[in-house]
């Protein structure tokens, strides 16, 4: 598994928590690690205040280098022993500092017991600096001054959190830009408990390469009967984009937003590229694999599913090149997302025309030398890049099996994410659909219901 959106102080373990306030003379509402552990959970129907003040406690009793070091190397542990192998720890290192240390210093503790917890457990996790919406921009500038003189070892990227109603990120764009500058990832906190308009403006003014939760996109999208059949400005912008967005299920609900009422399967079949995150492990009692769990359970998400989420979680994590293509394979080795039915994107007449003689080959396969299939979560993809606006193309749906002799999966011409790739001729007796595939107003595509049934229904049975 692969963690993006994972907040150091909404993961620590309420028996650490109640040792290190203790110790520091924080005053707890409880006593008992039990009760404190019920106390720090978030449950819905709490105000934004009421839940954030859980983060207080936590917080007042992180201000010293032990304790600071001491949540870190435990939050690697728990996301290795949970099975994850790429997390990125995000946090806000200027609310450390009621103690006396440094902004420096704080920073210096996290990454000690990042170390830590690599050596004992394999997982070489990195952080992700927060500058807090509610804060004026000269601390924001401040924090991603921090960041970017630590840019090159575990900071990797830095967020934009906090309450967004009333602090829109346009109020902290001139400090992103120093991060920016950096070449730091940067991502935002949007759309999570205020509308799409607050993706709009974090988009505007700080250039995200990825969005946190951004659940709230679906405001800006029409939804017809269990799918959206129409995108928004601001929707259009994250899709076609490819901005990634880190979902995180659990948190949400806790917020307001029942799991089985979420958007994620919609915003997943209308091509946006969702992740899977635990957000605050503690204080909303979930886990990486929990989050995942509850995809399968609530939306349907089979292994292929889970899998691609997690290839795609890879692909958008804040790293070097060549340590992000050897982690996207890592992720591959440990799952199996190959698919049993494929599409391929063909013009109407010209298989039309082959389909009679038994085998087709589209026009540049004398030059490329194979046929460009996809798994349904990738048809969007090359369906906008390559043939916006056509209006005579035919989704083909392809048992794999009947073909698996020339596939290949490899990677997509300037991406790390592999696409099934046919070497040879495209036999008519393997395609089991044909789903027209119609631009909307504006040129774009979206998944046809039919194409989505075509390929996670029954396979159909053959004749003989």
């Amino acid at each position: 598994m692969v963690v993006l959106h994972d907040h150091l102080d909404g993961g620590v373990r309420p028996t650490t928590v109640l040792e290190l306030a203790h110790r520091s003379g924080v005053a707890t509402p409880v006593d008992d690690p039990a009760a404190l552990a019920d106390w720090l959970t978030i449950r819905p129907g709490m105000t934004f205040e009421s839940a954030f003040s859980r983060f207080d406690l936590v917080v007042a009793s992180l201000q010293g280098a032990d304790a600071l070091r001491r949540v870190a190397r435990e939050a690697v542990e728990d996301l290795a022993a949970d099975g994850v192998i790429h997390a990125e720890l995000r946090f806000a290192p200027l609310l450390h500092t009621v103690g006396g240390l440094t902004p420096t210093a704080v920073l210096a503790a996290v990454e000690a017991g990042l170390d830590d917890a690599s050596v004992e457990t394999g997982l070489d996790a990195r952080l992700i600096i927060c500058a807090m919406r509610d804060r004026p921009l000269e601390v924001s500038i401040e924090t991603m001054r921090l960041a970017a003189s630590a840019a090159g070892g575990r900071v990797v990227g830095v967020d934009l959190a906090g309450g967004e109603v009333g602090h829109p990120a346009s109020e902290h764009g001139e400090a992103f830009a120093i991060a920016h500058e950096a070449q730091l990832g940067v991502t935002i906190h949007a759309g999570e408990m205020d509308g799409a308009h607050q993706v709009a403006a974090a988009l505007d003014t700080c250039a995200p390469h990825r969005i946190g939760h951004g659940w709230r996109l679906i405001d800006d999208c029409e939804v017809s009967e269990g799918r959206i059949v129409g995108l928004g400005p601001t929707a259009s912008r994250v899709r076609d984009g490819a901005i990634p967005l880190e979902i995180c299920l659990t948190s949400n609900a806790c917020l307001g937003m029942p799991v089985e009422d979420h958007p994620l399967r919609l915003l997943r079949d209308a091509g946006f590229r969702v992740t899977l995150n635990p957000d605050d492990r503690a204080i909303t009692t979930t886990t990486a694999r929990r989050e995942l769990d509850l995809a399968a359970t609530h939306h349907g998400f089979g292994p292929i599913d889970l899998a691609q989420c997690t290839e795609r979680a890879a692909l958008a994590a804040f790293l070097p090149e060549a340590q992000r293509r050897e982690l996207v394979t890592r992720v591959r080795s440990q799952w199996d997302p190959n698919p049993a039915r494929l599409v391929h994107l063909a013009e109407r007449s010209r298989w039309e025309t082959a389909r009679s003689a038994g085998a087709y080959l589209p026009a540049g396969f004398e030059r490329e030398g194979f046929i460009h299939l996809s798994a349904l979560h990738q048809v969007l993809s090359p369906a906008n890049a390559i043939y916006r606006g056509r209006d005579d193309l035919v989704a083909l749906v392809i048992d794999a099996h009947l073909v698996s002799h020339a596939l290949v999966w490899e990677p997509g011409t300037g991406t790390l994410e592999w696409f099934p790739h046919l070497y040879g001729a495209l036999g008519s007796d393997a395609v089991l659909h044909e789903i027209e595939l119609r631009p909307e107003p504006d040129g774009s595509f979206l998944l046809p219901a039919a194409l989505i049934r075509a390929v996670e229904g029954p396979m159909p049975r053959r004749g003989g």
